[in-house]
């Protein structure tokens, strides 16, 4: 109990010390010109772009709060658990820190990994859009075409569908698609647009840029292969030795190690 009332007290000393922060000078003018910005929470577990690449259908609000659930199961559970050792109070406070930690890092690494699943999609992109321009077509109608085809990554199709849709507007194709691929943490795509369009400015051949990238492309692929190959030996030896040793020793070694000794003291 004393661990407890320890801990429910520095939690309140907190929430006081952050209720008598003050607003800034510089924030009560903003406020003013944009009252909006008062009603929204400061404190965000998680960004925008995680939360929203993540497709969680959950909002800033509803991830606080199954942060703050998560700390009071954890801190129960933990409770719980070290009720039977001595440093019980901390079991609760390192439990009660991994429910509080738990959602946000569940967010973060989904919208990690759906920004990994784009890079084998943005490889294929530039195979299609090398064979365009190829062929004669200008890079820029090119990659209007080829940001209007599916792709196999959502978030993908979203950076470029809206890249189109702007340039269909009158905004500049290759800037447009800098600033989205950025925004969404694609920064492979990013680098490659920034790259067409200080060609464009120098004036230079884009061909020259598409196929650079492709061919970059094409090396990390190969790079991934080589490392994913490089680990199958290591994966059949563990196979090996959990699925087929213990099997190995149970109908061969020791039946022979048991004849062995049979014929010696028998």
């Amino acid at each position: 109990m004393i661990q407890w009332g320890a801990l429910c007290a520095a939690i309140a000393m907190c929430t006081a010390l952050a209720a008598l922060h003050r607003d800034s000078i510089v924030e009560r003018r903003l406020a003013l010109l944009l009252p909006v910005m008062r009603s929204r929470s400061r404190w965000r577990p998680v960004s925008d772009r995680d939360l929203e690449q993540s497709a969680i259908p959950c909002t800033q609000t509803e991830i606080a709060a199954a942060k703050l659930l998560g700390l009071l199961a954890g801190a129960a559970v933990g409770g719980l658990v070290g009720s039977a050792v001595a440093f019980g109070g901390v079991v609760a406070m390192a439990c009660g820190y991994a429910g509080f930690v738990l959602p946000s890092v569940i967010v973060e690494r989904r919208a990690a990994a759906r920004r990994q699943g784009a890079e084998r999609p943005i490889a294929t992109m530039f195979e299609r859009l090398e064979a365009l321009a190829g062929m004669g077509r200008p890079v820029e109608t090119a990659l209007s075409a080829v940001a209007r085809a599916a792709t196999g990554s959502s978030l993908l199709d979203m950076t470029l569908h809206g890249a189109a849709d702007a340039y269909a507007l009158g905004a500049p194709l290759f800037r447009s698609l800098a600033v989205r691929a950025h925004a969404q943490g694609l920064d492979q795509l990013a680098a490659f647009a920034s790259d067409l369009e200080r060609s464009r400015d120098l004036g230079q051949g884009s061909i020259a840029v598409v196929r650079d990238a492709r061919d970059a492309a094409r090396s990390r692929r190969r790079a991934r292969s080589l490392e994913a190959a490089a680990k199958v030996e290591g994966k059949l030896m563990l196979t090996l030795v959990l699925c087929y040793l213990p099997a190995f020793l149970l109908l061969v070694v020791i039946p022979l190690f048991l004849t062995l000794m049979d014929g010696l003291f028998g």
